[in-house]
């Protein structure tokens, strides 16, 4: 390289970072620059110009380029290196960032040390060199201030590479790596970083203010990643903020027992700002977070435990950085911690634990009461509590500081009290920001984390929070019937302003308490020791005002024919409860409607078991009727929600969740098909009684609708006991296709038949996804077939270009020529499977035959306006010409063009979509690669009877699949491969049609075997893990098939190897062939496989790209 090719490559780097070449420079697009650029990551004779580009180029942006270019080479070429070249280039690198480090912008310096980190990586057992880093970044440590904070940006990144694994390497060298640094560096580094917060805290450091926030900042990243390191790995998920056991090693014990460890640590956060504070914060959590078995003994674990609890005391006591937000998350993150990894039994021994539970409840109802500040950190204060109370059972009353007990008591019901009010004031202070403040009813995942801690808490004091509860609700319910009076059948916008405002806050309020009440009722254990001892009359209490109030809301809506709704948010709190209660009360409903039972004719009276007299006396004590009311009012609900909530896609999703749920389960389901209310359901099912299903955005949950209503009615007894047939089920819906399929084609076209058709199609799918067996398959296909099975291709033929009419028409092909369960099985005799393919290929072939001939779409959504369609035609394809319910033979036998047909529309339409554009979209690529695969698998004399020009660009797509990163899509492009190479070798020679065809692609491709077997030999010996196995499948096949392609690549990579690593391979190849027949017997394929992985394990650690 020379002076104008730099300034060539400087332009270029400005041109992909700032969009403007440098002055004089050639103007490109930055897509043109960047793939220029990418050249110098190409091949590893590029290094030099790297490194002749850090040396000389001023422009940081080129030097970024050069950086990671050199990052890229060395972790791809890592063999091409001698162990003294690796080392040279360690060297350069450190060397540079020695001399030019403090000058460099920090993204040049931070893609510099992640060369050298990567470099120590990577060759860490070539030399002890490498082992030697710490001990080279502690010089940096020594010199300015500037070459310090270099240091300490090293050694975070060091850390993090060796704690991260590298793609390209296993597992195994990961953790060996990994387990070697943590014993030779891991514990040194980790001193490094408190040792320099040492000498910032006493001043030891001379460097300005920004220097000493960036110093500090570093030291502690350091601390934090060195104490989060995967010491035993076990790869924890970096996504939960939660932290597990810090499995810290002995010989760390000195260090994090010392007090002047966490002395240091709440120094720095008592005396800096975040992000400085809060990471001292975060250090502190994880020290807390240590293995109970670093500590010898009891003794020096209770010191530990009482340092951090007077630590704690007194940052509650001055409330130390609490103003902060991060600062006070991270505090809230240490309470909860605590309990965690203590015992409750250890903790009341503790010195001042009595002052530290007051000042932790004080803490926790200040946070509570300034709840706007607080929200995502509340979850955090109720776990602690939560875990509190949990363990009170297994802690002797006398052990520990006297009344620990009663205290806890106190304090628990003070928090939940506190709680309680504070979410009930929190409604009118939201209503009066006017928008200000965020409504913590909207944040649905915090407010689902407080309600999952509330049920151990508040089952504590069950009896005093029961109490609490009911002294709020009983009140508010008042006020709110009173309210309702008044508005009668009006809806509450139309009252005036101040009647609406207090509608609005009643409303707020008791959408807290039915959260709250859901909660408590939903955390009732059929498991627990406490089973029978008068808790179920308290979730009686509570479950009867709630229900009150839902009946309440039901009347107001069925009076004012849906004008007088709730607020949305109580709609959803009370669909929370019916839920949870459906959880934990639905089991038994069964069982409970009889105390006998019969044994050989004869009638024998049960003793009722204890779950059954507590489930017994819960409804009892609920005083509205037994199980059967209760469970009829819920789906009376269910059925209002559905009726006068058609715009409200949450909460009609919802609704259609929990129907979901008690038609899924034994008992409930059983119960449903006796409720007048799911009898009404299910004879009318049509949108003039349920307006959602005519709302477009609700055409999913029709589907949904129809599958739940089918599943109930097909159950057993189930039309007895609904009192309506199947056929009396779908007289509506094929009453409608009966009015479609008279109508001429304007007529179907116009857009009036538009959602009915969508609608009807909807309902279909929804109808046969609950359709499990022969005999249910059968009486739909019956109805359908022959009189409206015309309408779907003419359905097709009309509307090829509105996603929204044929996805709801092609999802219900799919559904319905899918045979699971083996559902679509017709009698010895009947033609019935010829005739649903006829069908099948029908709408495929009017589908496609218009979408292949439509102009592609110039703006919007390809996807959804083109390729969507396409993608599920050919899913239809699939799972026709898969389903084992049709013998293809008979199509051409009796020149029936079915088959023929829907083969050629569907191939069209695969390789008619652009291959970059099949792989940008993952369900396109499934679709297209499986259609692929399956014509190779059971059509493969129509496959090999293609023009060659077309058989060549299946064999491309075929190849391109193959290195895709997704292991389906490559799993099916090698099985492809698999069944066109085993053909090739069961009919080599022989004198047939199809394989004269085969021979005639071969001659005009002579390298296909050859390109495929060096494909499949490069991906498993360099390329990624997830698409091993899948390209192992064919290997076999296709060097017993093309023994001349595997002896050419055999001889080419030998080419590419030195001496002393052509002896290596041609031993590996040796060992990889040795004891495989010639055959494709299942034994001798699992045996090859085998062979293959230690083939790939054996040669990965010496070759060279």
């Amino acid at each position: 390289m020379d002076d104008a090719q730099l300034a060539q490559v400087e332009s270029l780097c400005e041109t992909l970072y700032t969009g403007m070449p440098s002055s004089g420079g050639e103007k490109i697009s930055r897509e043109e620059a960047q793939s220029r650029l990418l050249s110098l990551q190409s091949s590893a004779s590029f290094i030099p110009q790297c490194q002749y580009i850090l040396d000389r180029s001023q422009s940081q942006y080129a030097l970024l380029v050069a950086s990671n270019s050199l990052t890229e080479l060395i972790s791809s070429h890592w063999n091409n290196f001698t162990i003294a070249q690796r080392i040279d280039i360690r060297n350069y690198v450190l060397g540079y960032l020695a001399n030019n480090g403090p000058t460099l912008q920090d993204f040049v310096t931070l893609s510099l040390i992640k060369l050298v980190c990567r470099i120590t990586k990577l060759g860490w057992f070539d030399d002890s060199t490498h082992r030697e880093l710490t001990d080279d970044v502690t010089k940096f440590l020594q010199a300015t201030v500037d070459h310090c904070i270099l240091g300490l940006k090293i050694l975070n990144q060091l850390v993090d590479e060796l704690n991260i694994p590298t793609s390209g390497r296993t597992l195994t060298q990961h953790r060996k790596t990994s387990v070697s640094f943590r014993d030779l560096c891991l514990f040194k580094v980790f001193q490094l970083g408190l040792t320099t917060l040492k000498q910032l805290q006493t001043r030891a450091i001379t460097a300005d203010h920004r220097q000493e926030v960036i110093l500090g900042e570093q030291a502690l990243s350091l601390t934090v990643r060195c104490l989060n390191f995967d010491f035993i790995g076990t790869n924890p998920d970096e996504s939960t903020e939660d932290v597990g056991t810090i499995q810290a090693p002995t010989n760390w014990r000195p260090v994090l027992q010392d007090p002047g460890t966490i002395e240091l640590l709440l120094d720095f956060y008592a005396n800096t700002e975040p992000p400085r504070s809060n990471k001292a914060m975060e250090a502190v959590i994880l020290i807390c977070s240590v293995r109970r078995s670093l500590f010898p003994s009891d003794k020096e674990r209770e010191a530990f435990l009482g340092r951090i609890m007077a630590g704690i005391r007194e940052l509650l006591k001055n409330q130390t950085g609490l103003q902060h937000q991060d600062n006070y998350h991270q505090f809230c993150r240490l309470l909860g911690r605590l309990k965690a990894n203590y015992q409750l039994s250890e903790l009341v021994k503790t010195e001042g634990y009595l002052d530290w539970l007051e000042l932790a409840a004080s803490f926790t109802t200040q946070s509570i009461r300034n709840w706007q500040y607080s929200t995502n950190s509340i979850h955090y204060l109720l776990a602690l509590w939560g875990r509190l109370v949990a363990a009170v059972p297994y802690v002797r009353p006398d052990s520990g500081a006297k009344g620990h007990v009663q205290a806890l008591e106190n304090h628990v019901l003070n928090v939940i009290e506190c709680y309680i009010d504070s979410m009930l004031g929190s409604v009118e202070t939201v209503m009066r920001s006017e928008g200000a403040l965020e409504d913590p009813l909207e944040d649905d995942g915090s407010l689902m984390e407080q309600m999952d801690r509330l049920p151990t808490i508040c089952r504590f004091q069950y009896n005093s929070v029961a109490t609490i509860i009911l002294a709020k609700f009983d009140p508010l319910m008042e006020k709110y019937r009173e309210l309702m009076s008044h508005l009668m059948t009006s809806s509450t916008e139309s009252a005036p302003q101040n009647v609406a405002q207090q509608v609005n806050v009643l409303e707020g309020q008791l959408t807290w308490l039915t959260y709250i009440c859901g909660a408590i009722v939903g955390g009732h254990s059929w498991s627990s020791s406490r089973i029978g001892n008068g808790e179920e009359t308290l979730d009686a209490s509570l479950s009867k005002r709630v229900l009150q109030l839902a009946q309440g809301m039901d009347f107001r809506l069925t009076n004012s024919n849906g004008v007088g709704k709730a607020d949305v948010k109580l709609e959803m709190a009370m669909l929370y409860y019916f839920q949870n209660f459906r959880r934990v009360y639905m089991f038994m409903w069964e069982s409970s409607g009889s105390d006998s039972m019969s044994m050989g004719g004869m009638k024998l009276e049960s003793v009722p078991s204890t779950k059954q007299k507590v489930y017994q006396n819960m409804f009892e004590n609920m005083g509205l009727g037994d199980h059967t009311v209760v469970a009829n009012l819920i789906v009376t609900k269910i059925g209002k929600n559905l009726k006068f909530w058609p715009d409200e896609h949450e909460i009609v999703s919802k609704t259609l969740d929990l129907l979901t749920d008690m038609a899924g389960g034994y008992s409930s389901s059983k119960l449903l098909l006796t409720l007048d209310t799911v009898k009404y359901l299910a004879s009318h099912h049509t949108h003039e009684e349920f307006p959602f299903l005519n709302v477009p955005s609700n055409a999913r949950k029709r589907t949904t609708f129809h599958a739940i209503l089918v599943r109930l009615l097909l159950s057993p007894n189930g039309q007895d006991k609904l009192g309506v047939t199947f056929d009396q089920f779908m007289e509506p819906i094929i009453e409608t296709m009966s009015q479609l399929g008279a109508l001429d084609a304007t007529q179907l076209r116009s857009e009036a038949a538009r959602m009915p058709l969508i609608g009807v199609f909807r309902d279909l799918r929804g109808v046969t996804m609950s359709l499990h067996n022969r005999r249910s398959y059968g009486m739909l296909f019956d109805m359908l077939e022959p009189r409206h099975m015309p309408l779907l291709s003419r359905v097709a033929d009309s509307w090829y270009d509105q996603p929204d009419v044929m996805i709801s028409l092609l999802r219900f092909v799919q559904e319905f020529c899918h045979n699971k369960a083996n559902r679509v099985n017709f009698d010895q005799s009947s033609p019935n499977g010829i005739l649903l393919f006829r069908a099948t290929s029908d709408v495929v072939c009017a589908f496609g035959r218009r979408a292949l001939n439509a102009s592609a779409p110039t703006s919007g959504d390809i996807y959804k306006s083109k390729y969507k369609g396409m993608s599920l035609a050919l899913s239809i394809i699939n799972s026709a010409l898969g389903g084992n319910y049709v013998c293809f033979g008979v199509f051409s036998l009796y020149n029936d063009p079915a088959l023929e047909n829907a083969l050629d529309v569907s191939l069209k339409m695969a390789l008619g979509i652009p291959l970059e554009h099949v792989v940008a979209y993952p369900k396109l690529s499934s679709s297209v690669f499986g259609f692929i695969e399956i014509i190779f698998r059971n059509h493969i004399k129509t496959t090999l009877a293609l023009d060659t020009s077309v058989f060549m660009q299946l064999m491309n797509a075929v190849h391109e699949g193959l290195q895709s990163s997704d292991a389906q899509i490559s799993s099916m492009c090698a099985n492809s491969i698999d069944h066109l190479a085993t053909f090739c070798y069961e009919n080599s020679g022989k004198d047939r049609p199809e394989v004269h065809n085969f021979n005639k692609h071969l001659a005009a491709q002579p390298d296909l075997f050859s390109s495929l077997t060096a494909t499949l030999f490069n991906l498993l010996l360099f390329g990624p893990p997830q698409n091993h196995w899948a390209v192992m499948r064919p290997m076999l096949s296709l060097m017993l098939a093309s023994e001349s392609s595997f002896t050419a690549y055999k001889d080419h990579l030998m080419s590419t190897q030195d001496s002393t690593n052509q002896a290596l391979l041609n031993e590996s190849f040796n060992k990889l062939l040795s004891d495989v027949n010639r055959s494709l017997e299942s034994s001798n394929r699992d045996r090859f496989t085998q062979k293959l992985t230690a083939f790939r394990v054996s040669t990965r650690g010496f070759l060279t790209l």
